[in-house]
């Protein structure tokens, strides 16, 4: 005759469990590859605003060097303009 086999229950249960303990683990892993991915993101933007503001910055020296010479030229051109007239 046939003979019904016991369910095991604890054995199903201990597989639902350990299943359901690597979906949240590679849940858990997606999320972080996800936070670090958005992270490289930013720092990428980042850079390249850094990258800007350092180029402003050398032109800006630039200019101030050029106008700094040019206004040194245009007082010594007075003093000399001066010194005529008296």
């Amino acid at each position: 005759m046939s003979e019904a086999k016991p369910v095991n229950v604890v054995g199903i249960l201990q597989i639902v469990t350990m299943l359901v303990g690597i979906a949240t683990l590679l849940f858990a892993f997606g999320g972080k590859t996800e936070q670090l991915n958005q992270t490289r993101t930013d720092l990428d933007k980042l850079a390249v605003v850094v990258n800007d503001l350092a180029r402003a910055q050398a032109s800006t020296a630039v200019a101030d060097a050029l106008h700094t010479k040019t206004l040194e030229d245009i007082q010594r051109r007075l003093e000399n303009l001066e010194r005529t007239i008296k």
